[in-house]
C-alpha cells in the first residue's frame, strides 16, 4: 500500500513538472495579438486542423462536401477532440491548444511503472522527468502543436511496459492488455503499425530465445499476434477476449500451444503486410522520386524540412538533448539489456529514433522515452558497481547525472543565458540553448481574416488551388475544399505547381477548372488520371499546350473554384517551383530559375538583400565574384488606405529582376521566369487576365483570385 502511493505520488509529481513545461509556449504566446482568433491562442501545427476540421465535422455539420473527410471517424483524435468539447463545454479551438500537453505529459504514467516494476521506483521517476520534455518530445508535444504525436511517442511505452509486465510476471492479463493498447493505438495514430509490428516481432524473438521450453512463451505469441492481425478491431479484441478465458480456464499442451503459435504469427506476417509496410516506410523517405507506372514525380518527403537529412548531432540532441547525453544513454541500454534482457523489445523505439539520419527529424520523438530509461539506469549502474554503501555519493551521482542529462533539455524550452564563448564551443557535444525554442502559430490573425472574408463570400462545395501546407486551415478557418493539403501531397503537387508558377494564364485557369472538375466526379488523384490513357502514359507536355491555349474549352462547374497567393509562399517558392520544373515522362528536370528573397538594407552606395550587395550606381548584382546586370527594379508598396503602389524602372534589356517590397521591408531577385509567373505577377503587381480571373480578397498577405 505504502508503495502504491509513493508510486502515485510519484507520477503525480512528474507529470505536473513535464505539463509545466509543456504549458511555456503558452506563456510566451499569450500576449501576442497576432497569435489570438476569436479570442484564443491558436494552434501552431497545420496538421492539426486537419484533425480540427473532422471535430467541426462531427459537431457542427461543417465540411460535408469534402471528400477528405468521408472517413474522420477513424481518426480517433478528431473524435475524442470533438467529444471532448461536446463534453466539457469548451471550444475545439481550447481543445486543440491544450490537449496535446494533457496527453503527452501522461508518459511518465509507464515510465515510472516501468522503474517500480523493477524495484527502481527512482530510476522510473527520474527518467520521467526527462522523458516527458526530452527535446524532441517536446517539440511535437508542447501546447498548440496538436497532432498525433502526443499519441504516436506516448503509447508505445505503454505497450513497452505491458509487454515487460506480462513477461515478468507471466501475466496473459497485462498481454491482453498489451495487444488492446495495439488495437488501440493505430485508431490514435495511423502510421504506427510499423512501430508495434517492430516491437511485437521483438517480442516473439526474446520470448523463443530466451523462453523456449515456458508454456507462457507461446500464450504470449498467440494473444499478442493475434492483437496484431489485420483484421477488423471488434474481431480481434473478440478472440482476444476468448483467449484469456481459454488461457486462464483450461490447460494445453506445449507442443499444441507451439504450433498454434507458428500459425499464429504465420497469420500476422501474411494478413498484416508486415514487411511491405516497413519498406514503404524506409523507401518512401529515402527516395527523391515517386513513380507511377512511367510518369516520374518529385517525392514530396524530400522537400519537407522535418523529413530531410540532419547531422548526427543535432539527431543526438533530439533524442538526447546533448551528444555526451546520448552517449551516456547508448551505454546505459547495453548495461540495461545485459541485466535484463527482455529490454531488447525497446530496440525497434532506438531504431526509429535513429532512422533520423535517413528520413529526418520527426523520426527522433519516438527514441525519446527510452532514452531516458536508459540513461538513468546507467547512473544507477555505476552506483551499483561501488563498494561502499555510501548513501550521499550514490545520491550525488543519481541526481547530478540526471541534472546532467535534463539541462539541455530544460534549456531548450525556456533558455538560460546570454551567448558566451563556452557554451558556443560546447554546443555540439553539450548544447546549453541560450534562447528557448518558440514556434509562431500557423497563421496569424490578419491571414485568418482573409479566410474568414473567403469563407463569407463562398460556399462548401467551392475549392481553393494553393499549396498543400495551407491546406487543412483553408478547411478549417473558410470551410472550403483544397486539391492538395497535408495528406494528400505527391501526384497532385505537380498540377498545384503549374498553376501557380505558369506564365501562361490561360494554363492557370484551365487546368483549374479541368483538375477540380476530374477531382469532384472521381474523388481520385487527378494526375494519374488527365496524365495516363488505357494505363499509358501521355505526352504530358503537349497535353498542357493544348490545356493552355486560348481555343481550349475548359469544363463547367457548379462550384467556384479559387486560386491563393499568400504571402508565406514566398518562402518556399522556388520549392514549390520544383514539383513541376521537370518532365514527368522521363523524370529529367529542367533548368533551375533564379530566386532570391531577403531583407533588404542600405549601406552606402549598396542596397544588400539579405546578403547579396547591389550597386545602385551601376546597376548589377554581385552574386559571388561575378556581377550579374539588373534588368528592371520594381517598388511595390501599399499606401494607408491599403492601395497597392507600383514604380517599375527597366535599366536594360537583359539581366535579373529586382522587386523591393517595401511594405515588407524585404526584396525579392529573380530572372524572367519567376517575374512572369502567376505567383509574382498576381500576388506582387496584382496583374490578372480580367477574361479569366476575378479578385474576392486582395490582401497585402493573402490574395485570393476567383477563375471565371
Amino acid at each position: 500500500m505504502k508503495e502504491n502511493k509513493l508510486t502515485l505520488g510519484y507520477v503525480f509529481l512528474a507529470y505536473i513538472f513535464v505539463f509545466a513545461f509543456h504549458l511555456y509556449w503558452v506563456y510566451w504566446a499569450h500576449n501576442i495579438s497576432e497569435f489570438y482568433w476569436h479570442g484564443q491562442l491558436m494552434i501552431n501545427n497545420v496538421d492539426g486542423y486537419y484533425f480540427g476540421s473532422g471535430a467541426q465535422r462531427i459537431l457542427d455539420g461543417l465540411h460535408l462536401d469534402n471528400p477528405r473527410l468521408d472517413g474522420i471517424w477513424h481518426y480517433g483524435l478528431a473524435v475524442v477532440t470533438a467529444y471532448a468539447s461536446k463534453f466539457f463545454h469548451i471550444s475545439i479551438d481550447s481543445v486543440m491548444l491544450y490537449m496535446s500537453a494533457i496527453i503527452s505529459s501522461l508518459v511518465v504514467i509507464p515510465i515510472v511503472l516501468i522503474g517500480k516494476l523493477y524495484k527502481n521506483i527512482d530510476w522510473g521517476f527520474l527518467a520521467a522527468l526527462i522523458g516527458g520534455i526530452g527535446w524532441s518530445y517536446y517539440n511535437r508535444t508542447l501546447a498548440g502543436y496538436y497532432d498525433t504525436d502526443m499519441f504516436s511517442a506516448s503509447l508505445p511505452m505503454f505497450i513497452l511496459y505491458f509487454l515487460l509486465k506480462a513477461i515478468k510476471d507471466k501475466s496473459i492479463l497485462y498481454t491482453l492488455i498489451a495487444g488492446i493498447t495495439v488495437i488501440l493505438y493505430p485508431w490514435l495514430y495511423d502510421q504506427g503499425l510499423s512501430i508495434v509490428y517492430g516491437m511485437g516481432i521483438m517480442a516473439f524473438i526474446y520470448m523463443v530465445v530466451f523462453h523456449f521450453k515456458d508454456e507462457f512463451t507461446y500464450k504470449f505469441i498467440i494473444v499478442f499476434a493475434v492483437s496484431l492481425l489485420t483484421i477488423d478491431p471488434i474481431i480481434r479484441i473478440a478472440l482476444l477476449a476468448v483467449l484469456y478465458f481459454l488461457f486462464k480456464n483450461k490447460e494445453f499442451n506445449l507442443k499444441d500451444l507451439q504450433i498454434v503459435s507458428i500459425i499464429s504469427v504465420l497469420v500476422f506476417f501474411y494478413t498484416g503486410n508486415v514487411f511491405g509496410i516497413i519498406l514503404n516506410k524506409v523507401f518512401s523517405y529515402s527516395t527523391s522520386t515517386t513513380s507511377y507506372d512511367t510518369l516520374k514525380f518529385l517525392n514530396v518527403n524530400r522537400t519537407v524540412s522535418e523529413a530531410s537529412h540532419i547531422p548526427w548531432n543535432i539527431v543526438f540532441d533530439r533524442i538526447m538533448g546533448s551528444s555526451l547525453g546520448l552517449v551516456i544513454a547508448v551505454f546505459g541500454y547495453i548495461l540495461l539489456v545485459k541485466k535484463y534482457k527482455e529490454f531488447i523489445i525497446a530496440l525497434p523505439l532506438w531504431g526509429i529514433g535513429f532512422f533520423a539520419f535517413v528520413g529526418g527529424l520527426r523520426f527522433t520523438v519516438y527514441a525519446v522515452p527510452i532514452a531516458a530509461i536508459s540513461g538513468i539506469y546507467f547512473f544507477i549502474w555505476i552506483i551499483n558497481k561501488l563498494k561502499k554503501d555510501n548513501i550521499k555519493q550514490k545520491v550525488l551521482i543519481l541526481v547530478g547525472g540526471t541534472l546532467f542529462l535534463i539541462a539541455p533539455n530544460i534549456t531548450h524550452i525556456v533558455g538560460c543565458c546570454e551567448k558566451s564563448e563556452l557554451l558556443s564551443s560546447i554546443k555540439k557535444i553539450y548544447p546549453l540553448s541560450s534562447y528557448p525554442y518558440l514556434t509562431p502559430t500557423t497563421f496569424k490573425k490578419s491571414e485568418v481574416k482573409v479566410l474568414d472574408e473567403l469563407r463569407k463570400k463562398s460556399n462548401d462545395k467551392d475549392y481553393v488551388i494553393t499549396w498543400w501546407d495551407y491546406g487543412y486551415p483553408i478547411w478549417y478557418y473558410a470551410d472550403v475544399n483544397t486539391l492538395i493539403d497535408g495528406g494528400k501531397h505527391n501526384e497532385d503537387n505537380y498540377i498545384v505547381s503549374k498553376i501557380l508558377t505558369t506564365q501562361n494564364p490561360y494554363l492557370a485557369a484551365n487546368l483549374s477548372k479541368l483538375a477540380i472538375k476530374t477531382y469532384v466526379d472521381t474523388k481520385k488523384t487527378v494526375a494519374t488520371q488527365l496524365f495516363l490513357k488505357d494505363k499509358k502514359a501521355i505526352d504530358v507536355d503537349n497535353f498542357l499546350d493544348k490545356v493552355g491555349s486560348k481555343e481550349y474549352k475548359s469544363p463547367t462547374l457548379n462550384r467556384d473554384v479559387f486560386v491563393m497567393f499568400p504571402y508565406r509562399m514566398f518562402n518556399i517558392l522556388p520549392t514549390v517551383q520544383a514539383f513541376s520544373n521537370r518532365n514527368i515522362n522521363t523524370g529529367a528536370v529542367y533548368k533551375n530559375h533564379f530566386f532570391y528573397k531577403g531583407r533588404v538594407a542600405k549601406r552606402g552606395k549598396y542596397l544588400f538583400v539579405k546578403n547579396i550587395p547591389i550597386d545602385l550606381s551601376k546597376a548589377i548584382i554581385k552574386l559571388g565574384r561575378n556581377n550579374v546586370p539588373i534588368k528592371e527594379f520594381d517598388f511595390v508598396a501599399y499606401d494607408r488606405k491599403g492601395k497597392l503602389e507600383v514604380k517599375q524602372q527597366r535599366v536594360r534589356e537583359n539581366g535579373l529582376n529586382v522587386i523591393i517590397l517595401k511594405s515588407y521591408g524585404e526584396a525579392i531577385i529573380v530572372d524572367d521566369f519567376y517575374y512572369n509567373s502567376s505567383f509574382i505577377q498576381m500576388f506582387v503587381f496584382e496583374h490578372y487576365n480580367h477574361q479569366l480571373f476575378e479578385p474576392v480578397v486582395l490582401n497585402p498577405l493573402m490574395k485570393v483570385y476567383k477563375v471565371k
